[in-house]
């Protein structure tokens, strides 16, 4: 009877305990825009027109196109990380330790005005990131480090 109740507790803690960072970041409105704006995991697939849906679904392309945008194809642990022992000091910024796949998508053409039609390129690099109180809140977008 004692084991079951040891069991049962232990189950318990673990799921608080996994939980509690999803919960926390709720209180976090520029983590969850940056995840709105930078996280796609898994990768989306739109057959063959990727940045053209997911910029449009993410809110990207109104009032009008943003022009690059990039995305973060990692769990948001692995991203929260590069705030803490994932990644080293920048400057203001943190850089990843690890290369993370992304895909940057650039507007194509020179208007900001929607229709928003965008090319995709895809890569692993360092992510260079923003962090406040440990959350990521900011993607350099101008940042492009495939190397140490």
């Amino acid at each position: 009877m004692r084991t079951s109740k040891g069991v049962c507790g232990l189950l318990l803690i673990l799921l608080v305990a996994d939980l509690l960072p999803n919960s926390l970041s709720g209180n976090n409105p520029r983590y969850e825009k940056f995840l709105n704006q930078h996280r796609d995991e898994p990768r989306s697939s739109f057959h063959g027109r990727y940045c053209d849906t997911l910029m449009g679904s993410r809110g990207l392309t109104k009032p009008e196109c943003k022009e690059v945008n990039t995305f973060i194809h990692g769990s948001k642990r692995q991203i929260r990380a590069v705030c803490a022992e994932g990644g080293v000091a920048l400057g203001d910024l943190r850089r990843s330790r690890r290369h993370f796949r992304v895909t940057t998508c650039t507007l194509r053409g020179g208007s900001t005005r929607p229709p928003c039609e965008y090319k995709e390129s895809t890569s692993p690099r360092y992510i260079v990131i923003g962090c406040e109180g440990g959350w990521p809140v900011h993607y350099d977008e101008s940042q492009i480090m495939t190397t140490i």
